[in-house]
Formats: structure tokens, sequence, C-alpha cells
């Protein structure tokens, strides 16, 4: 069953038949047949506790306390509808509550919404939410709000969140705690997609009130268990306790516990784990693969890792007139490249060999599809010849200041003049090369991850389908459009898997959209006197269950 353990007493109801087990978190496994998922009470007086077990782990919890958190780059965007960055979510979710979350496990628990019905045709979802909560400016959340933030994520032009919520037709308040999604089609992924930026609620009069200057001060937004104080760019980013906060634990108390946390953008990989080892930061979450067998002996640190939905991919620009507008030169890239080399000699094994966007924790992954598992040079310097251009030649664009993406891109390098393959390095700012995806001007290639989402669909279709806000190879292959559409819109994960298995081989393979080279894993590293917090599959810290051992 996919709730979590503190949940007992629940049911699933299909048409008037209760059964026990749902599977959302890999995809519905069952017909839209007017699905109702109704909950029970919980323990602590009816409210859902926090995220995870683990709350209050290792010792009794305490109140009080500064974090410092290092991250690898400074947020982008504090506005969940304009980022695109890994970075940003880190501060998006201690700010911002979304609708629906997700559990240490990566299943799907309730969140702002405590329980959704399905309609028999698939085509409504209808959530009831939460009485309790306000924002941080003291307006209330309710079903207004909900249709507000919607309606602005997937209308908005210029919003990243518009092909997450394409299906969605309309948002329908049924009363004030009440609302529903109308929707195009049945939607599989909808309450996955929820779980992330597309279902982040905020304050309709704190971004009216922030007006241009709310991508860098969302003052008031969330309604999450920290608030926003202030952010100086390449600095720090100043977060303070919600006192107000709707969340308890486990026994009842009011989370969070921590009064502050403070996020300070350090790029370089190696500064970032010295400044946990020598206690000027308590946690961080990207470690360089050389140092983790090391600092899992340490005795004033905590290590933790688990699998992650992640991937990585060199990114060529597609677009017509630019230099890998050629399939065959994207497929000479994967062919040429040594995906064990880099995990063994840039990662440490901490990143394994990886073929696509479907990684092993996915529902539709296939352990069998390695279709670049040997590097062939000779093959790829062949495939260049058939194009008739000459030898290839290209830019790629790395993120400065980023030492272990330096190291990578120079192994890349070597790895494809093996096949008579020219890559040039070049270093910009992370935020310059974002502005470059979107605008698909770059003229060769960027070096940019992934972090993942729980439904294969979050790490595929937003990056695959034509036109979609994170296609940043400007890809397009109307059978790869016509497979994604089809995994969306069918609640059969047999069904589903077949159409992510036989797109996956197009833009993998046949006509690849990028050159994969690996999955991920989530990472944490924290002070040994820092407890409750445990890594998650999309590589992001729940700071509202962290404490300060005392």
């Amino acid at each position: 069953a996919w709730w979590p353990s503190w949940l007992y007493r629940s049911r699933v109801r299909f048409g008037g038949v209760g059964v026990s087990s749902l599977g959302v978190s890999r995809g519905f496994r069952v017909s839209f047949a007017a699905i109702t998922v109704v909950f029970g009470a919980w323990p602590g007086g009816g409210t859902p506790p926090v995220s995870s077990a683990q709350t209050g782990a290792g010792g009794k919890t305490a109140y009080g306390g500064t974090v410092t958190f290092v991250l690898e780059n400074d947020v982008v965007d504090f506005d969940p509808l304009r980022s695109r960055a890994f970075v940003d979510r880190n501060a998006h979710y201690q700010i911002f509550d979304s609708l629906v979350r997700v559990d240490a496990a990566g299943k799907l628990i309730p969140w702002l919404a405590l329980s959704w019905e399905t309609s028999s045709d698939g085509k409504q979802v209808t959530f009831k939410l939460r009485q309790d909560v306000k924002y941080h400016d003291g307006t209330p959340f309710d079903a207004e709000s909900v249709k507000w933030n919607i309606d602005r994520y997937r209308t908005t032009q210029g919003s990243q969140r518009a092909s997450d919520l394409a299906p969605v037709a309309a948002v329908e308040v049924k009363d004030p705690y009440t609302v529903s999604f109308n929707l195009k089609s049945p939607y599989a992924p909808l309450l996955a997609t929820l779980v992330d930026r597309a279902g982040m609620m905020l304050s309709r009069k704190a971004v009216e009130a922030g007006g241009a200057d709310f991508t860098r001060k969302p003052v008031g937004a969330g309604s999450g268990p920290f608030k926003f104080v202030e952010a100086l760019k390449d600095d720090h980013i100043t977060l303070e306790r919600n006192a107000d906060w709707w969340g308890k634990d486990k026994d009842g108390n009011k989370l969070p516990y921590l009064d502050k946390i403070i996020i300070k953008p350090i790029r370089d990989d190696s500064v970032r784990t010295t400044n946990v080892r020598t206690g000027d930061a308590q946690v961080a979450n990207n470690i360089p693969g050389k140092d983790v067998e090391g600092l899992k002996v340490e005795t004033a640190l905590t290590y933790q890792q688990a699998p992650n939905y992640g991937f990585d991919s060199i990114i060529p620009n597609r677009k017509k007139g630019f230099v890998f507008e050629d399939a065959r030169l994207v497929r000479a890239l994967s062919m040429a490249i040594d995906r064990k080399e880099i995990s063994d000699k840039v990662f440490f094994g901490v990143r394994t060999p990886g073929y696509g966007t479907i990684a092993p924790s996915h529902f539709a992954y296939d352990p069998n599809f390695k279709p670049f598992e040997k590097p062939d040079p000779a093959g790829a310097k062949k495939l260049v010849a058939e194009v008739g251009r000459g030898p290839l030649s290209f830019e790629m664009l790395v993120t400065a200041g980023t030492s272990v993406d330096l190291q990578l891109a120079l192994l890349i390098q070597a790895q494809l003049g093996k096949a008579d393959i020219k890559m040039e390095v070049k270093t910009l700012e992370f935020a310059e090369i974002l502005k470059l995806q979107d605008a698909c001007t770059y003229t060769g290639a960027t070096l940019i991850g992934w972090s993942g989402r729980v439904d294969p669909d979050g790490n595929t279709y937003s990056h695959i389908f034509t036109g979609a806000p994170n296609n940043n190879s400007c890809y397009s292959n109307a059978q790869v459009d016509k497979l994604l559409d089809e995994s969306r819109s069918t609640s059969d994960e047999a069904k589903r898997k077949t159409a992510f298995r036989a797109a996956e081989q197009i833009y993998v393979v046949d006509d690849p959209a990028r050159a994969w080279y690996a999955f991920r894993n989530s990472q944490l590293l924290t002070a040994k006197k820092l407890k409750g917090l445990v890594p998650y599959p999309d590589g992001l810290i729940r700071f509202d269950v962290g404490w300060l051992e005392k």
C-alpha cells in the first residue's frame, strides 16, 4: 500500500468496492472507475504528521538553533512558476507547501490536499483541502487560492509549469475547501506532478505585491515551515521558523523545530565539504564522490545515500542550422563516451552508467536497455563521416566554479577525442547557461543534469516533447510526442510502460535528443548533532523535521 505507517485508518474505493492498494507513486495501476481516497484520523488530533517516520530519531527532539546549508549554486528564481533549477527547489520546499507530497520512500502522501476523488471517466479530480492553513502574510489558503495558483501556472506566458499542467482544462471551486481539476483527457501523472512546483501554493496578495522583485524576494508568499527573510545574491539566503505552521510531528508537537536556516551558495565542491567538516555548515546534499568514503568514517559527521530519480546527459542543440541538427552526430556522442569510466573516475560509483530519462526506481525502467554500454569510438567516427560535413567540432558549456563538472567535461573531451570529435570546454555562469538553453541559442552542447521526478513522465515529457519548457535540446519527433501523450492518458501501468519504452528507444537511440551517461543517487551529509533528516529520492531536504541535539 502506498500510504505511510502513520495512516492507521484508510480505505480506497473503486465504484464502491474497497481495496487496499493504489500504487500512486508508480502511476495508477487501476482503471479510472470512480476512485475515492478516504482518510480516517491521524495521531495527534487529526493532523497528518510531517514527511517522515524518521522524525525524532536519534534522541529527544529539541527546539531552537540555526542550521547552515551549503548549496552548489545560488537560487536562480524563488517563483515556482519560472524556476527550472534544482538549487531553487532546495529553498522552495522550505517556504512553500504543495498540494501533495512524497515520503522518504517516494510514496505519495496527502499535504495541503487531504484527499482526492477521480471521476469514472478519469477527467475530473476533486480535492478536499486543509482548513487550518495560512500564508506567511496572514491570508488564508482555500479553494480560490488553489484555482488562482493553478490557473497562473498553466496560463502565464513563459510559465515553466505549462507543460506539467497542459492536460488541465479548468479549475472549479466547489466550496471554500473543495476544488476540482477538469481535465482534457485522463492524466495519470497528475498527483505526482502536484508534488513539485506545479502544485506549490502561493499567496496571491504577496505575488501581486512583489511585482518584478518577487522572483528574488518572495516575502510572505508561502505557507511552509520556514518564512523567507532575505537573499543576498551569491552570499546567503535567510529563512526563519514559521511559528504558525500547521505541521506536527508524530507525537503531536508543533513543527518545525529549527529557528533559522541559512543557505550559502558555494560552487566549489571541495569547499562545500570542508565547510561541513569544519562546522561552518551543518548540511550539504551534493558531495564529490571522491570524498564519500572518507566522510563515512568521520565521527562528527553523518553521510546518507539513497536511490534517486535523476539523470545526467550531454544536451546538444538539435535546432535546425546548428551543429547537432543531424541525429547521427548526437548518436556519435553516445557511442564515443565511456559511461563506466565516467562513473568510476569522476563520481567514484556515487552515480552509475545511465542510458535515458527513466531511472532504475521508475516502474517503466528496463534493466536490459543499455544501448551504448560499450564505447565505440571507431563506430562514432564512421557515423560522423557519413554525415559528410568533415570532422565534428563543438563548444561545451560548463558551469563556472564547479570542479567536478570541469573534471567531467575534460574526461568527456578526452573520450570524444578518440573518435576524432573535437570538444572545446567553455565555463559560464549557471544562470547564463539556463538562459541560453531557454532560448535555444547555444551553439553546441551543455552539461546540466536533472534531479528527477517520482513519475517517469516528470523525467521525460517536459524534456522531450516538442516545445516543452525543459526541452533544452530543442528536439522534435512526432512519433515520440504521440507515445508520450499515450503514456499520460491511460491509467494502465502496463500500457504506460509500453509507451515509455517505445518512446525511449527513439529519443535515446534511433533519433536521439541527447547523449545520456548517468543515473544519480541522493546524498545527505550532516553534522552528527543535526538529527531527523533523511535522503529523499528527489535529492531535496525537508528541514521541517530537522533538529539540533543540545
